[in-house]
């Protein structure tokens, strides 16, 4: 994980994607890369749940697509460990979270913990069985796939 991690640094990509089905690997990784590199941390479910509950269901979608590029500009220019990104997927919202990702990456290059799998060239959120599963043909964003 860590040449990998270089490498992207040494890039011009502005998101990464660290993939795996479990959420503690994908937690013990992001809490390596933070210990190595002192990163800030975003929790995106946590942070987002907070705003969304203040809006009307109809305008949710909407406070997602702006909130995510404003705290990140808050943040830091980068990197900034995105984790969990559960509610992203949430239907209601009505969102692209792998476009939004890529889009909001313009602000501060984000390295994230996606709770998912990656194999030939379709990167998947969850599993089949999840009420959220989701898939992308060829994502254009690095993919690192944890052991």
């Amino acid at each position: 994980m860590y040449d990998a991690v270089a490498n992207f640094l040494r890039t011009s990509h502005t998101c990464l994607l660290l993939v795996h089905l479990q959420i503690h690997r994908l937690e013990d990784a992001a809490d390596q890369l933070l210990s190595t590199y002192g990163w800030p941390r975003l929790s995106v479910g946590q942070e987002l749940c907070d705003v969304l509950l203040s809006e009307m269901p109809q305008h949710r979608s909407r406070a997602a697509r702006r909130w995510m590029p404003a705290r990140l500009g808050e943040m830091s220019s980068g990197p900034v460990l995105c984790t969990e990104i559960d509610l992203l997927f949430d239907p209601t919202l009505d969102l692209d979270p792998l476009r939004l990702l890529h889009d909001v990456s313009r602000v501060s290059r984000i390295v994230v913990a996606w709770p998912g799998s990656y194999r030939g060239d379709v990167l998947a959120y969850a599993v089949p069985e999840h009420s959220h599963y989701r898939t992308w043909r060829k994502p254009e964003v690095p993919i690192i796939v944890l052991e």
